[in-house]
């Protein structure tokens, strides 16, 4: 048990360091995925401390608004603006009525607003021919989909959480790090895309 707990250490001081340092890198150009990875950064750094509720509520902010806000923004770069308000007025109704619903329709709720904004993503990149935007999308999204952080004992988990259960979350963390790190390249390499698309227009 005394390694689980310093894998998890390790893995959420790694999981901090790229989510924070991403979020500085891509602060200036691309302001809402900036925030999400701030969130997921914030979260994991709360994390490396003894267990407190906090955590928690950080963890599940960071799962819905990191792919969520990385959605909206590539959603909006592509003048798509109706479908990125519709994600961020989502995930800010899911936030807001968090208190008020069940584990289970919370974990329903969550897995349905991550695919939609997963779905988004890989559509914008799949057209961009973006294969690292679609890396950061799929890695943002695993823990939400896979594993919510609210509702485990509920009908929503996908994977079974028993004994396991440390390993699939550091796995799912390690999964993000990767995606934090090449957020960076992905999102400069899309705006860069997108406007050379609008020079050419001109």
């Amino acid at each position: 048990m005394a390694s689980y707990v310093w894998l998890s250490i390790s893995v959420n001081l790694t999981l901090c360091f790229s989510a924070l340092f991403s979020s500085y890198k891509l602060f200036k150009d691309h302001r809402a995925p900036s925030v999400g990875l701030f969130l997921v950064g914030l979260s994991a750094g709360l994390c490396v401390f003894p267990s407190t509720p906090i955590q928690k509520d950080a963890e599940w902010v960071g799962e819905i608004l990191a792919p969520s806000l990385l959605a909206f923004h590539l959603m909006w770069l592509s003048e798509d603006h109706s479908t990125a308000c519709m994600l961020l007025i989502g995930s800010c109704l899911l936030l807001g009525l968090r208190d008020s619903l069940s584990a289970d329709t919370l974990v329903v709720l969550s897995r349905c607003l991550g695919l939609a904004s997963l779905s988004c993503s890989l559509m914008v990149c799949l057209f961009a021919g973006n294969p690292t935007g679609a890396l950061t999308s799929v890695a943002l999204s695993l823990p939400v989909l896979l594993v919510p952080t609210f509702g485990r004992d509920s009908f929503g988990s996908l994977v079974s959480l028993t004994a396991n259960e440390v390993v699939i979350r550091l796995l799912l963390k390690g999964s993000m790090s990767v995606g934090c790190w090449v957020s960076t390249h992905s999102l400069h390499r899309f705006l860069m895309d997108v406007t050379d698309r609008y020079h050419l227009h001109i």
